[in-house]
Formats: structure tokens, C-alpha cells, sequence
């Protein structure tokens, strides 16, 4: 004679399947400073952030005047954006151990600090872009600063950061101007690694120019007290980690 399981415990056991979470994506890291009003925004849909908010990969971060924000990552790294930002958490993948970490921002317009956390070897990539200019660590601290004329400021305060103009001559293609006439256009020009990217060491800045071309780079000095708050403020968070 066969056992037969009880109709309730059947119907609970089923309940309790259905009650199970589906594995969801996991998050890239957590808000652990706020001050002024930030949002996240994903498949359209846009929230209010607070401290222990999490961020995920895919995510749109905006920060709104008088604003400042700080997303700890799960490598330990730490990313914050100024006021009156708009970045992009394109990617970010985290494996077990930081060598294995890959994190790309986008910055659409304003100032983002990141104070990353190193990478002795392996393929651990970090690195933020504007629309004009890739910049790409291992383990630094440095910032970007975007304007709106896409002009970008990269500042390097620790480490080495290699900064990449984003625009890269390229062949120029013309279209007939009437029939049966053509226009001479420009060949493909043969561009250099070191005419399009920079390697920006400790206490160096470079500028990118709205066109995507940078410039070489430039020793700068720490602001004077109260000459420039967004600094002193992230190098006194970055003393307190």
C-alpha cells in the first residue's frame, strides 16, 4: 500500500515553493553617504535614493543641486558623484577577489571621484567615460570633471590613470554631389597610441578638449583652504576609510 502525503502539507509545501524568490541580479554596491537629493533610475523607472539604498548594474545616477553622493562598490572601491551630476553603472562585475573586478561608468555631465580600490594583477579593470575621453585605473584615486561643452578634466591625486581622447581621426566619407560626380575625400590617417592616449601620474591633470583630443599632461597643485570644497571634501572622506 503506497503513503500518501497529506492534502495540506502538499498544498503547504507547494505555497512555499511559490513563495521563493527568483535569484535577481546582484547588486553593485550600496549608498553610504548622502546629503541634497539624488536618484537611481532603471528600466525607466526612477527612486529616490537614501543611505543603504542599493545600486545596480544598468543603473542612471542623478544628483540634483547642492548634492552629494557616495555609492561604496562590492570590491570596496568607492565612487562619488557632485552636484548637478548624471552617470551612467554600465557595467559591473565583480569576481572573488579584486583582480577580477570590472566596473565602467559613464558620465554624462558633472564630477564623479573615484577612490579605487587596487588591483595587484589579473584583468581587473576600472575605468569612467565621458563622451570625449576613456580614463582607466587599476587602483587610484582620481576625478572627472565633464562640462557641458564635453570638454573633460581628468585630476590624478594617487597611482597612474591612463585618459584616452574618445575621438580618433578617421577616414571621411563623402557622398556623390550630382550624377556622375564624385569628391576627393581624406584617406584613413594612421594614428599613434600616443597621440590619443595619456598616461597621467600622481598629482597630474589632463585636459580633454570638447573635440575629444587631450592635451599632454600638467602638474597641479592641492586647492588653498575652501579654493575648491568638492576636493576637500572627498580627500577627507578618502582619510576616514
Amino acid at each position: 500500500m503506497r503513503h500518501r502525503v497529506p492534502l495540506l502539507g502538499a498544498l503547504a509545501g507547494t505555497a512555499l515553493l511559490a513563495a521563493a524568490p527568483a535569484a535577481g541580479p546582484q547588486p553593485a554596491g550600496s549608498v553610504t553617504f548622502l546629503a541634497g537629493e539624488a536618484t537611481r533610475s532603471a528600466a525607466g523607472k526612477a527612486e529616490k535614493l537614501q543611505v543603504g539604498s542599493l545600486v545596480y548594474a544598468g543603473d542612471v545616477l542623478e544628483t540634483r543641486r547642492r548634492t552629494r553622493l557616495e555609492v561604496k562598490l562590492a570590491d570596496q572601491s568607492v565612487v562619488r558623484l557632485g552636484p548637478v551630476s548624471r552617470a551612467v553603472l554600465e557595467r559591473a562585475v565583480f569576481g572573488k577577489s579584486v583582480e577580477d573586478r570590472e566596473v565602467s561608468a559613464r558620465l554624462a555631465v558633472g564630477r564623479i571621484w573615484a577612490n579605487v580600490a587596487k588591483a595587484v594583477g589579473g584583468e581587473a579593470r576600472f575605468e569612467v567615460q565621458t563622451e570625449n575621453a576613456v580614463a582607466g585605473v587599476r587602483g587610484t584615486t582620481f576625478r572627472v570633471d565633464a562640462a557641458k561643452d564635453r570638454s573633460v578634466v581628468v585630476k590624478v591625486y594617487s597611482g597612474t590613470v591612463a585618459v584616452a581622447g574618445g575621438k580618433i581621426p578617421r577616414p571621411e566619407h563623402g557622398a556623390p554631389q550630382g550624377k556622375g560626380e564624385r569628391r576627393q575625400v581624406a584617406g584613413p590617417q594612421e594614428v599613434t597610441r600616443e597621440q590619443w592616449e595619456k598616461i597621467v601620474t600622481e598629482m597630474m591633470q589632463v585636459r580633454v578638449s570638447a573635440a575629444g583630443v587631450p592635451a599632454e599632461p600638467e602638474a597641479f597643485a592641492l586647492a588653498k583652504a575652501a579654493g575648491d570644497e568638492w576636493e576637500e571634501w572627498n580627500r577627507s572622506r578618502d582619510a576616514t576609510r
